[in-house]
C-alpha cells in the first residue's frame, strides 16, 4: 500500500487525539476521533461526506457509517461531561447502535423485502446493541490505566487488517484511523498524568466495531462467518470480571481474548477467498 495513502489515514487521527487529550484528557478522545475520522475520509477519498439530509435522499452505506460513529461520540462526549446520566446514556448507545444499522443499510434494504430487511436491520441492530452494552461494562471493570486503549486499539487494528483482508482498503483505512486515534490517545500519559477510559467510552468504541464489521459482510467481502467472529470479539471481556487489583494481567488476558476470535475471522476470510 502507498505510503502516502497510510499517511492520510493515520495522521488526522493521531494529531487530533494528541492534541485535545493533551488539552483536557481522555474526555475529548471521542471527538477527536470524529474530527480525525472525518478529516481522514476527506483526504482519501477528495471529498468530504455528505450531510444526513442530503444521505437521505441519496443513501451512501460508509458516509452513513461515519455519521453513525460521530452520533456515538457525541453521546460519549455527553456522558463525560455529565449531561447523560449512566442509565440514560446506556439507552442512549442502544438506540445510537441500532439507528446507525439501519442508515448504513438504507440504501441496500431498498432492494430487499420486508423479512430480509427485518434479518438484516433487526439482528444486525441487535448485534451492535449487544456490543455496545458489552463494551460499557468491560470499561466499567477495566483497570483505570492505558491498558483499555491497549487492548481496543489492538482489537480495531485487527478489524482493519480483516477488512483490507476483506477487499476494502477503505474501510480498512478508516477503521485504523479510529484504532489511530486510541493509540495516541494513550501516548499522552507519557507527558500527561493519567490515561483512562471509561464505561462512556463504551458507547463510540462498539458502535465503531460493530458498524465496521457489519459494513465488511454488506460493502466488501467478508464473510458471514467471519464476521459473527469478529463480532463476538468484546464479548469475552465480560468473562474478566473485575480485575481492577492487576492491570497487566488484565491487558494482557483481554488483549488475547479479543484476538483470538479475530485471528478465527481472519483465517475464515482467507480460506473463503482462497477456496
Amino acid at each position: 500500500m502507498d505510503p502516502i495513502v497510510v499517511l492520510k489515514g493515520a495522521l488526522p487521527p493521531i494529531a487530533a487525539a494528541l492534541l485535545l487529550v493533551s488539552l483536557a484528557g481522555a474526555r475529548l478522545l471521542p471527538l477527536a476521533m470524529a474530527i480525525g475520522l472525518f478529516v481522514a475520509f476527506g483526504l482519501l477519498k477528495r471529498e468530504w461526506p455528505a450531510l444526513p439530509h442530503e444521505l437521505w435522499a441519496a443513501p451512501n452505506g460508509t458516509q452513513w457509517l461515519l455519521w453513525g460513529i460521530a452520533a456515538a461520540a457525541v453521546a460519549s462526549s455527553l456522558e463525560h461531561l455529565r449531561l447523560l446520566t449512566k442509565r440514560l446514556a446506556t439507552g442512549v448507545g442502544v438506540l445510537v447502535a441500532s439507528a446507525a444499522v439501519w442508515l448504513l443499510l438504507l440504501k441496500l434494504a431498498q432492494r430487499w423485502d420486508a423479512n430480509t430487511v427485518l434479518l438484516h436491520v433487526g439482528v444486525g441492530g441487535f448485534a451492535v446493541a449487544l456490543t455496545v452494552l458489552a463494551c460499557r461494562r468491560a470499561l466499567a471493570n477495566a483497570p483505570a490505566t492505558i491498558g483499555s486503549a491497549v487492548v481496543f486499539s489492538t482489537m480495531l487494528s485487527l478489524d482493519a487488517g480483516l477488512l483490507t483482508l476483506a477487499t476494502s482498503a477503505l474501510l480498512g483505512q478508516l477503521c485504523g484511523a479510529v484504532a489511530a486515534a486510541v493509540g495516541a490517545a494513550a501516548g499522552t500519559v507519557v507527558w500527561r498524568r493519567g490515561f483512562a477510559m471509561t464505561a462512556a467510552d463504551g458507547t463510540w468504541l462498539g458502535v465503531a466495531h460493530g458498524l465496521f464489521v457489519l459494513a465488511g459482510a454488506h460493502l466488501a467481502d467478508l464473510p458471514w462467518s467471519a464476521a459473527g467472529c469478529a463480532m463476538a470479539a468484546p464479548l469475552p471481556l465480560l468473562l474478566l470480571g473485575g480485575a481492577k487489583a492487576h492491570p497487566a494481567r488484565w491487558t494482557v488476558l483481554a488483549t488475547v481474548l479479543t484476538s483470538l476470535p479475530l485471528a478465527a475471522a481472519g483465517w475464515l476470510t482467507y480460506a473463503a477467498q482462497a477456496a
